[in-house]
């Protein structure tokens, strides 16, 4: 596992956006396909009453899932969502006013990590964690698993997988903000041209403006920095991803925030960096995280070594694409 893991500050950071899921624009709705039968398959055998507790659960996305499933057959699940960040779901997610009532039956705990989860000696049926588990210290986070749950309890997980479109997309996020913040320093650019714009506002002022040598060097400098960020981007699988979100939110100075003093837009600039650099760790935490096939095998054998039963191996595609991996573990009856 990687040394560097994200603080519990950065995560929280993560978790107060209005999202279900870590990929807001592909489900924010929550996880749907594959992701969805699969999570099904795992809720079908677990019965009536019993206690289900979701692993870095995030803003609660396979919580949901959990009493949704118990809802729609008629079950009652208790089911809990712990989590190393600060998280509040019920409020981050207060405009989804459907998941209002599920989020309700969901008891949500801060500031736990899956090595310690304060949960009670065999007092759960299912754990599950998905692109969670693999954050944790393996060995704390196994014997943890093991002492929490029932005889029988079973714990399903879906993991990063070092080939899957998730770690691509990650590696190809880190390499934009190389090119867009080291290579271009599209961010250096933008503030030395709000500098020399300093607090002009008026029509005379900025006209004005057109006229300062030093004002348009920078400005063709930066011009031509977008125009290269433009054509590179052609390359990437997904190129309004870090980019498309990144440009515009720094080309706000010049539009939306053009009426703001230089000393506010000086401000916004610094905090819209802070958040990038906040992805880039992100993204960076999640490309170490992910479980080569020899990863996955050796998670496997140290289950087994704490008295695991592996009751399913195998992949998450979700319409076509490798998602990660899939893994089924039990706890023996006796």
């Amino acid at each position: 596992m990687k040394s560097n893991r994200l603080s519990s500050a950065q995560w929280s950071q993560l978790w107060r956006r209005d999202s279900i899921t870590t990929f807001a624009r592909q489900f924010n709705s929550n996880y749907d396909g594959e992701f969805a039968a699969f999570w099904d398959a795992r809720f079908d055998p677990v019965p009536n009453g019993a206690v289900v507790v979701d692993l870095a659960t995030g803003n609660g996305a396979i919580a949901l899932l959990a009493i949704q499933h118990a809802r729609s057959r008629g079950k009652l699940f208790r089911v809990g969502g712990l989590d190393y960040a600060d998280i509040d779901p019920t409020r981050v997610l207060a405009g989804h006013e459907d998941l209002s009532p599920l989020l309700a039956a969901i008891e949500f705990a801060s500031g736990v990590r899956i090595e310690d989860t304060t949960l009670g000696d065999a007092s759960v049926d299912l754990l599950t964690s998905q692109y969670g588990f693999e954050y944790a210290e393996r060995d704390a986070a196994a014997a943890e698993a093991w002492r929490v749950l029932k005889a029988g309890g079973r714990m399903a997980l879906v993991l990063h997988h070092a080939e899957s479109a998730v770690v691509e997309l990650a590696r190809e996020g880190l390499s934009q903000v190389q090119l867009c913040l080291q290579q271009e320093e599209l961010d250096k650019r933008v503030a030395a041209l709000v500098k020399i714009i300093g607090e002009a506002k008026t029509r005379t002022e900025r006209r004005t403006l057109k006229s300062n040598p030093k004002a348009e060097r920078l400005r063709q400098k930066l011009n031509a920095s977008l125009a290269r960020i433009t054509q590179r981007a052609e390359r990437y699988r997904d190129p309004e991803g870090f980019i498309g979100i990144m440009v515009p939110n720094y080309l706000k100075v010049f539009g939306e925030y053009k009426e703001a003093s230089m000393a506010q837009k000086l401000k916004y600039l610094r905090e819209v960096r802070a958040s990038f650099d906040a992805f880039r760790e992100r993204m960076a935490d999640l490309a170490g995280a992910a479980l080569t096939q020899s990863d996955f095998d050796a998670l496997i054998g140290l289950l087994e070594t704490k008295g695991f039963d592996v009751v399913e191996r195998g992949l998450m595609r979700y319409k076509g694409d490798l998602m990660g991996w899939t893994l089924v573990v039990s706890k023996p009856a006796s």
